[in-house]
């Protein structure tokens, strides 16, 4: 069923369509007066943009109004989305993108980690290279291991949701009402493109080591500058103190995880923030499992387990 992206509210359609495809006239919401979904109009780069910036907006149009059936000209229409075989096979295509989505999205983790764990890999076997057999065989390993901790993850997060819904009211608003679960591992995915994309520009700048300034050693001694005085309580933004990798898995990840699901389940940040936590939970205590199973064929297990994401 349709919803208005700005306020939520139900439409029977969200546009109407006239001569051709292209022409179309935007609906108006009866209750805040807005486009009841303007990005039926923006291309895909617009809609991966705002999903990137974690625009509301964009998460409902993408849950709920994407592939919804146009008014047509002469006033009329049916909205096959509103029947019962167009609510169960929309529900069976959102699984199905769940499937390519999912697949698609951890195999540009698994890339991205395996940037990583081969670098430090290197690191202990210089003379080895990035792109020899041995590290490259070990990707499909650390796909796999990918596959298994995000399917952990969801089945946590799907549990915990599942516990919370029983308790608290679904019909209480509209979003409440179109609740499915198989939204849940779809918002998670849409959440993760801004987690994915700072970690793949991560993996191209890598974060500069850069050794600690020592006193020049011709017995000369410089002069600090006023400014210079506090630069030693700034020292844990530099590259060797303050790990952006793992702030952009867990703090930007959960963040970004957590504000996708308050879109679906329309509850409070705190619920939405214990949820991601039982989730992460679970998939930590399978990724100690896979951190023994990954061995040294890539890095080591503390390695695996320092890369290893919500």
């Amino acid at each position: 069923m349709p919803v208005c992206t700005t306020c939520t509210h139900w439409l029977p359609f969200l546009y109407t369509v006239y001569q051709s495809a292209y022409n179309l006239r935007l609906e108006q919401c009866p209750e805040c007066h807005n486009f009841a979904d303007p990005y039926v109009e923006h291309d895909e780069m617009t809609l991966l943009i705002d999903l990137l910036l974690l625009k509301p907006a964009v998460y409902r149009h993408l849950l709920y109004n994407r592939g919804s059936e146009p008014r047509r000209e002469d006033g009329t229409g049916l909205a096959k989305s509103q029947t019962r075989e167009g609510v169960d096979g929309r529900e069976l295509s959102r699984w199905h993108l769940v499937l390519r989505l999912g697949l698609a999205l951890t195999f540009v983790d698994a890339f991205i980690r395996w940037s990583l764990l081969t670098e430090n890999h290197a690191e202990r076997s210089p003379s080895l290279s990035p792109w020899a057999i041995e590290t490259i065989s070990g990707f499909a390993r650390i796909f796999l291991g990918c596959c298994i901790e995000s399917m952990a993850f969801h089945i946590g997060v799907i549990s915990a949701c599942y516990a919370v819904l029983r308790v608290v009211n679904r019909s209480r608003s509209v979003i409440r009402r179109e609740f499915r679960f198989s939204l849940i591992p779809l918002v998670l995915f849409y959440s993760s493109f801004t987690k994915l994309f700072f970690l793949f520009l991560l993996t191209i700048w890598r974060p500069s080591r850069v050794a600690h300034r020592t006193p020049p050693s011709n017995g000369t001694v410089s002069t600090p500058l006023p400014f210079d005085l506090n630069l030693d309580i700034l020292d844990f933004m530099t590259d060797d103190n303050l790990d952006k990798e793992w702030i952009v898995r867990n703090v930007l990840g959960g963040m970004s995880a957590g504000f996708g699901l308050r879109v679906i389940l329309d509850i409070h940040p705190l619920i939405t923030s214990i949820i991601i936590f039982f989730g992460w939970m679970t998939k930590r205590f399978v990724s100690h499992s896979v951190s023994v199973w990954i061995g040294d064929s890539v890095a080591s297990p503390e390695v695996w387990l320092a890369s290893s994401i919500p």
